[in-house]
């Protein structure tokens, strides 16, 4: 009998009674010291998630019951993108399970350990790199800083070119093309890169990388070092400027990494790692073919890249979403893109055409993108009782905003009836600072109800884009498009209820608790209890385009403004109904909302683990 055969005839044992048949088929066991060639029970379980979606893969036709595999505590190493296709899906109204042993946590890790670790000068330690790149480091579970620094010295713009310091040192630099400046503007941040750093006489002249950086100075909204707050607020990324405890650089061209230890840290102990993988697991399924039916339970997915701005910066327009670099559109002097189309930061886990999948009791953390993406005819899904906490950009993004999703040439295309309900939502947006918590682009019948949002940079939920000017017959004539829709966008029904968000906008400006824009017919923002946010206008804001949404039972306090609305002579406020709410009320006297708000009490554990 071959090693396949054996395999199947000892899942099909692992069945706890006839009578279970009818709710479990199958039930295999992974752990990280099993073995891909054990047949999958609990004494000799497999050893990769790999091995085991493969073989449910041949146990889903004709499904009698849930499949079930089970992943013992520890570490699963993740050297590439976990797929899951429609051949995996679960079928006959039939789930595929993945969930962790009762009382132990697997982790799905695309993290590389670095080791070797020496000591230098200046107390820096240097030790070999165990990857050719990456933008984040761990040590012992705690992100570490990349070198930075102030602004240099007598600093002076030469426009599109770049600058002129006094520090002429920097000229001697080693690496110039991987150092960055970071900038700050009202509601989005930007990171552009050197190309490179000459002497001039008495001044070093620093070259910017083009044409990310001319793109970066000329995109619409706000940019960089004028009027409409853009301030260079350091730099970044360069061994010269590794000067306190808990900052590391990565020499690419050497293959070495440098860390300055914190206090109490023993480099011959501690754990330091950096991710490798930029996508971790990606449910990819097709219109024709959609993957469906699988969840995920207790798994934490951990150790997620992304490296673009590495190559060429970032250039923030809102929500973390980037200027087309490709297809820029030029519009009174400055750069868009055509209907608002800009590039979403992506996600290190991705359901692409997926539904009926489920994510519960899950932990995502240590990513260097975003979380979980829920994209491209995404339906059904949910995403409940999960940990979201250390992502450098936002945690869940459900939807798109470009042409497929705003006017979808195929209507299966449509992102619909997902949702994201009792999950536990702090410190994303870590190293783009105007990320969100939950970001939905254009998406119908989309649930964001009792989750716990709290110390955010920016908004904490933000739905809707467009600014009014995808909607049917478009927007204001403040912006101009080359054309506009004679039909409506697929965005409506959404219900944003019962959330509790606190302690966001630490930042940036000009966002809220839950921000909107553009049509969304039937769409409700409901018993959601919003506090304590410092960046204004803070509360519920209603930006531009934003119609045919009802606000009520909401509980807004200790905020700049809780109810902004900024309708560009679009006429919108009229369609919108705002009633009965508890603006700037005193909580105790509104203990209904609050205790209904947030966390349901199945799921208040998860305040206990941060």
């Amino acid at each position: 009998m071959t090693v396949q055969r054996l395999l199947l005839a000892t899942v099909f044992c692992v069945l706890t009674s006839t009578a279970a048949l009818a709710e479990v088929q199958a039930t295999m066991h992974v752990a990280p010291d099993g073995n891909d060639q054990h047949p999958g029970t609990e004494a000799k379980p497999l050893a990769t998630l790999e091995r085991a979606r493969d073989t449910v893969r041949t146990l889903t036709k004709g499904m009698t019951g849930d499949i079930v595999v089970v992943l013992h505590g520890g570490v699963y190493p993740i050297e590439k993108t976990l797929v899951f296709e429609a051949a995996d899906s679960g079928k006959e109204g039939h789930n595929v399970i993945y969930k962790a042993q009762d009382g132990q946590a697997p982790i799905l890790s695309g993290g590389k350990a670095v080791v070797g670790w020496r000591k230098g000068d200046k107390g820096i330690f240097s030790a070999p790199a165990p990857i050719a790149d990456f933008r984040q480091l761990y040590v012992d579970g705690v992100r570490a800083t990349r070198a930075r620094g102030d602004v240099p010295a007598g600093l002076e713009s030469l426009g599109d070119k770049g600058y002129s310091t006094t520090d002429v040192a920097m000229a001697d630099w080693h690496n110039p093309s991987d150092l960055e400046f970071c900038y700050q503007t009202i509601w989005a941040n930007s990171r552009c890169k050197v190309q490179s750093i000459a002497r001039d006489g008495d001044r070093a002249i620093i070259t910017m990388l083009q044409p990310y950086f001319a793109q970066t100075r000329a995109k619409e909204g706000v940019q960089l070092d004028n009027h409409s707050g853009g301030k260079i607020v350091g730099i970044e990324n360069a061994l010269e400027l590794l000067d306190e405890p808990g900052e590391w650089y990565l020499d690419r061209k050497a293959k070495t990494v440098y860390y300055m230890p914190r206090p109490g840290e023993d480099m011959a102990k501690v754990q330091v790692i950096v991710p490798a993988v930029e996508r971790l697991v990606e449910l990819r399924g097709m219109l024709d073919k959609p993957v469906e039916n699988i969840h995920f339970t207790g798994i934490t997915f951990a150790y997620g890249s992304w490296l673009e701005p590495n190559r060429i910066g970032l250039s923030d327009v809102q929500a973390n979403f980037r200027m087309d670099s490709k297809h820029p559109m030029e519009r009174d002097g400055t750069l868009t893109a055509v209907h608002n189309e800009h590039i979403k930061t992506p996600s290190n886990i991705v359901c692409h055409t997926a539904k009926s999948i489920r994510f519960d009791r899950c932990t995502f953390t240590k990513m260097g993108a975003g979380a979980i993406d829920v994209e491209c005819g995404s339906q059904d899904n949910t995403i409940s009782g999960c940990h979201f906490y250390d992502i450098s950009s936002s945690a869940v993004q459900i939807g798109d905003v470009l042409r497929d999703d705003h006017h979808p040439d195929d209507i299966r295309k449509i992102v619909k009836n997902n949702s994201v309900v009792d999950c536990y939502i702090h410190d994303c947006g870590v190293e783009y600072a105007d990320a969100v918590g939950i970001f939905a682009g254009y998406t119908e019948g989309t649930v964001l109800a009792h989750n716990e949002i709290t110390s955010l940079p920016y908004s904490g939920i933000s739905m809707g884009w467009g600014w009014g000017e995808e909607d049917a017959g478009g927007g204001s004539e403040h912006y101009y498009m080359p054309y506009k829709y004679a039909t409506p966008t697929p965005a409506k029904d959404n219900r944003i209820e019962y959330n509790h968000i606190h302690g966001v906008m630490s930042v940036l400006q000009d966002g809220g608790g839950i921000y909107t824009l553009g049509n969304m017919p039937g769409t409700v923002i409901r018993g959601n209890h919003i506090h304590d946010n410092p960046g204004n206008p803070g509360g519920i804001y209603l930006d531009e385009g934003s119609g045919f949404i009802e606000v009520t039972g909401n509980l807004v306090y200790n905020v700049n403004n809780p109810m902004n609305y900024n309708n560009r002579a679009q006429n919108r406020n009229d369609t919108c109904n705002e009633h009965d709410n508890f603006f700037n009320a005193d909580p105790a006297e509104h203990k209904d909302v609050v205790e209904k708000a947030g966390l349901e009490k199945k799921y208040r554990d998860l305040l206990k683990s941060s």
